[in-house]
């Protein structure tokens, strides 16, 4: 805010006697502008004492001194005239300055309620000023609180947004993994499927032990479509927990063995086990979480107790193998062998 200029009597004065010289009217602001500031206040005090003192105070009569007397005979009746017509002229004269300044006077008091209307109107607009900044420094601060709520709502989507992101990638690998089991099943069913059809029309001669294969066979093919959808519901809820899916994964494959084991008996009853006879497949997934896992971990237990004998001997040959880790899985071997 800028220092308000000081002004004088002597200068409001000074200004005013210009204007006035020059025929121009003498008002506050025209003085304020001639000045280049200062209050209005000042200059509407000091201006209505300027033009106070150009008001003309009509003097009393001065008295006469008494003519000599000599003359008093002679020049009485002239100067008696002559006295009294100046009289009346100056007593008409100071009316006439007496009315201009009653006029002057009366203007200057105009001019003076019209400055306090004006200074009026300019306080009552610096308060609407004021109101209306006010006003906006609310907004202001309103919007601002504003947009910090809404960074912080922004931060949490995207915090949200990345764990939906991490979820489904999760599921996708677990997706994954489901659906290369259940096309390693599906291989082994139909290998299994295809030997026994060429056994059976090799063996005319055994058609009712044939039939009953057949019917076992269809039965374990029915079994092995529900695996199937069951690895398929495994799928659709993908986005449930890991050990869940593992859990799952298992009891297929228990089921797997399960319908090994019975393919096994059945054909070593009606003397087809050569033809049937084939090694155990490595369980790749079972290797990798074997492999690269820790022993604490609960998929490598998991792993550990579910693997068959072909995947322990896999593991055995990762020469970077724990000393810890391969002890398990040799006793473990040999517990599968002695089984």
């Amino acid at each position: 805010m800028g220092i308000e200029r000081v002004v004088t009597d002597d200068m409001i004065f000074d200004v005013a006697d210009r204007l006035a010289a020059s025929g121009e009217k003498v008002t506050n602001r025209a003085i304020w502008s001639a000045i280049g500031g200062g209050s209005m206040t000042t200059i509407s005090q000091a201006l209505r004492r300027w033009k106070e003192s150009q008001v003309l105070q009509v003097a009393q009569p001065v008295e006469r001194a008494p003519l000599p007397t000599a003359i008093i005979d002679v020049l009485h009746g002239a100067a008696a005239q002559l006295w009294d017509a100046a009289l009346a002229e100056t007593k008409s004269e100071l009316d006439q300055l007496a009315l201009a300044t009653n006029a002057r006077v009366a203007e200057a008091q105009s001019e003076r309620d019209d400055t306090l209307a004006e200074l009026q109107t300019t306080a009552e607009e610096l308060e609407q000023v004021k109101t209306e900044r006010d006003s906006a420094l609310a907004d202001a601060d309103d919007k601002a609180q504003q947009l910090a709520a809404g960074a912080t709502e922004i931060a949490r989507l995207q915090a949200e947004l990345n764990a939906q992101t991490l979820a489904t990638a999760n599921a996708t690998h677990r997706a994954e993994t489901a659906e290369a089991a259940r096309a390693e099943l599906q291989a082994r069913v139909e290998q299994l499927t295809s030997l026994l059809t060429g056994e059976q029309s090799a063996r005319h001669q055994a058609e009712t032990d044939a039939n009953a294969l057949r019917a076992v066979v269809s039965k374990q093919t029915a079994e092995l479509e529900a695996s199937e959808r069951r690895i398929a519901d495994i799928e659709a809820s993908a986005a449930a927990h890991a050990q869940a899916t593992a859990n799952e994964i298992t009891a297929i494959r228990a089921d797997r063995q399960e319908m090994r084991e019975m393919l096994k008996t059945l054909v070593d009853k009606i003397g087809l086990a050569p033809a049937l006879a084939e090694p155990e497949a490595v369980d790749k997934e079972a290797l990798e979480w074997l492999s690269h896992t820790s022993r604490e971990d609960v998929n490598f237990k998991h792993h550990l107790e579910t693997a068959n004998a072909a995947t322990l001997r896999a593991a055995l040959k990762d020469e970077g193998l724990a000393k810890t880790k391969r002890t398990k899985i040799e006793a473990m071997l040999r517990k599968r062998e002695q089984a």
